[in-house]
């Protein structure tokens, strides 16, 4: 695939850019670093965190590929944290009858405090974040991101 050109950046713009990679490299070891405990209490790698946060998080969307598709996920984590989470107990997967390459992924009981106590530490993250930012504020950084997404689709 052949990238777009785009004007030459000057020095405002490069001075943007770095900023935006180093805010996103700081914000992603905060992240990772909010379910430290939970994964040292719970026995669970930050990939499977990431699978029971997204079923928790998102009902309706209950199969691998979706993880996939809408965390960005690299295929072959997530088919590794989903056999060990279905391993330990945690996850339950069916084929689907209307497909049977697709696998429905179920929480099961016994993932519901390791699923809670990432969520809550999810919650916690976000309220530290966007303490201070108002909601308009909040709304422009939204609409702000909702465009380099889909100028990263255009890009890439």
């Amino acid at each position: 695939m052949r990238r777009k050109s785009y004007p030459e950046e000057d020095n405002q713009s490069m001075l943007e850019r770095q900023n935006l990679l180093i805010q996103g490299q700081k914000l992603k070891k905060a992240y990772d670093g909010a379910f430290h405990a939970i994964m040292a209490q719970y026995g669970l790698t930050r990939n499977e965190i990431d699978v029971l946060l997204f079923l928790a998080n998102n009902p309706g969307c209950e199969t691998a590929a979706e993880l996939v598709e809408l965390r960005g996920l690299a295929k072959s984590q997530v088919c590794k944290s989903v056999d060990d989470l279905t391993a330990r107990g945690l996850l339950h997967g069916e084929s689907d009858p209307a497909d049977r390459r697709r696998v429905r992924l179920t929480l099961l009981p016994a993932a519901a405090p390791a699923a809670a106590a990432a969520q809550a530490a999810q919650q916690d993250f976000c309220r530290a974040l966007y303490r201070g930012v108002t909601a308009e504020e909040r709304a422009v950084l939204s609409s702000v991101f909702a465009k380099i997404d889909e100028n990263l689709r255009d890009f890439f």
